[in-house]
């Protein structure tokens, strides 16, 4: 268990494996629902990482982070004469966003990971549109580093090995406590988050 959930578990009586399959058990739900559908279209992962710095982790917060998903998703910024809403919709069907949390080193700040398991009828998504892509998110944010990638057809994956929902970091950790109260605690309610799911999965509940 990380020290995340030792503290947690101390102070709250948060178990880390029932968080966990607490929110993997609303995902799994959700894709029973539509797995006919589902199997048959193709699975790509992407994923924004904002890391805050000694130079700007006052200006980072949840809200912003959340900014940055509403803006790929369903913004209205245009790169190329296309909204961010407009490419979004014509490449993918729908998927499911989970955050995730990681501090690697204690002495240094952590990273927070939009997670996004995106579904599409067209197949090399990631060959022709990768660039646009990965350009409307710098667009966003310069500073964000991007992954993206095929996983597989529907109906050969197993997309719970893709979910990410993790948090681990030191709460007493120095660069933890620089960001603030307020972040502090949205990191630790970030297990209990609900996914979000986009597109036809947000429509089909």
């Amino acid at each position: 268990m990380s020290d995340y959930f030792k503290n947690l578990e101390k102070c709250f009586g948060i178990d880390e494996v029932d968080a966990n399959q607490h929110l993997n058990e609303l995902v799994r739900i959700r894709l029973d629902k539509n797995k006919k559908e589902l199997d048959e279209l193709f699975w790509y992962k992407l994923e924004i990482t904002k890391t805050p710095t000694r130079t700007n982790y006052h200006q980072f917060s949840f809200e912003k982070l959340q900014e940055i998903s509403r803006k790929f998703t369903n913004g209205l910024q245009t790169f190329g004469f296309i909204p961010n809403r407009i490419f979004f919709k014509k490449y993918f069907l729908g998927g499911i966003r989970t955050i995730q949390i990681e501090q690697l080193d204690v002495n240094s700040f952590p990273s927070f990971t939009l997670n996004y398991l995106l579904y599409s009828n067209l197949d090399n998504v990631d060959i022709k549109y990768k660039t646009n892509l990965t350009s409307r998110v710098k667009f966003i944010d310069p500073t964000l580093e991007i992954s993206f990638q095929f996983l597989d057809r529907g109906k050969r994956l197993n997309l719970e090995e893709h979910i990410r929902t993790s948090t681990n970091v030191d709460l007493t950790s120095e660069f933890i406590q620089k960001l603030g109260k307020n972040n502090i605690k949205d990191i630790i309610h970030n297990q209990f988050q609900r996914p979000r799911f986009l597109g036809n999965l947000y429509k089909n509940k």
